[in-house]
């Protein structure tokens, strides 16, 4: 196995390292690099920069996943509020 590629999986929450660089980021959540690094980038997104890296703790990624989670009775208030304005 290459050392410069993990291939890691994550089968369970408990498998996932408690702390999550971009590389891990992209395996948990199945988006492409360039959009983790927006989110890392993001200034309501929790990173912790140690040296020259940016890290996630686990518990604080998934909080904010829950928190930027939107309804189907959210979206259609939204909708109904600005399409009334036109």
């Amino acid at each position: 196995m290459n050392p410069l590629k993990d291939d890691t999986r994550y089968s369970n929450y408990d498998d996932i390292p408690l702390f999550l660089d971009a590389n891990k980021i992209v395996r948990v959540l199945g988006l492409s690099r360039s959009s983790v690094y927006e989110m890392l980038r993001a200034d309501t997104f929790p990173v912790i920069i140690i040296g020259g890296r940016k890290l996630v703790r686990k518990e604080k990624l998934f909080a904010w996943l829950d928190k930027q989670e939107v309804f189907p009775s959210e979206n259609n208030s939204l909708s109904k509020s600005t399409s009334s304005t036109f």
